[in-house]
């Protein structure tokens, strides 16, 4: 599903609280069909990505929740849960494979002085790093741009000049 089909899907209003003004494809999870995708104005996109949620704007979850898209339902499911309101989420009803989307506590990723990185980030090295089986040395300072999360606890993935991809341990990365 491409960017198009998004805005066509939603009828170029946000998902969640049907804002017209100032939308984006927000990934809520990552699927092989490309169906992990939401539509949401900046409002909604904001309070979910800081976690601040104002109980009021999301009342709007009200029509959401009954979504017959996975990701907005998903999306639904999450916030609701992170408002506290179980009233709301018992009534809700994901399939198997979504409820394990919905249930997936993901890992948030922190550089050395505790600042959430996030995939596109650029950071820096705060000290020289040996690579193993390169025989060469990441030295302090390397500017490190578009880092990628991954399944490795504690690493982000990147490509750092003259090496190549290599997986860094975020205690050794300081965001830019």
């Amino acid at each position: 599903m491409n960017e198009k089909e998004i805005f066509e899907r939603a009828n170029n209003k946000c998902e969640l609280c049907e804002s017209d003004t100032n939308l984006t494809v927000y990934e809520v999870y990552k699927s092989d069909d490309n169906d992990g995708y939401a539509l949401l104005c900046e409002t909604c996109k904001n309070q979910i990505e800081n976690q601040e949620f104002d109980e009021n704007h999301f009342n709007c979850l009200n029509n959401a929740m009954w979504s017959e898209v996975p990701a907005v339902k998903i999306l639904s499911y999450k916030i609701w849960k992170a408002l506290g309101r179980s009233d709301m989420t018992d009534m809700m009803y994901l399939s198997d494979e979504e409820m394990a989307v919905a249930e997936k506590v993901e890992e948030v990723v922190k550089d050395s002085n505790g600042n959430v990185l996030k995939a596109g980030d650029s950071v820096s090295v705060i000290k020289d790093l040996e690579v193993k089986g390169a025989g060469k040395t990441i030295k302090r300072g390397t500017v490190v741009k578009n880092i990628r999360m991954c399944d490795v606890p504690g690493h982000v993935s990147c490509r750092v000049d003259g090496i190549g991809q290599v997986y860094l341990k975020t205690e050794f990365l300081k965001k830019i």
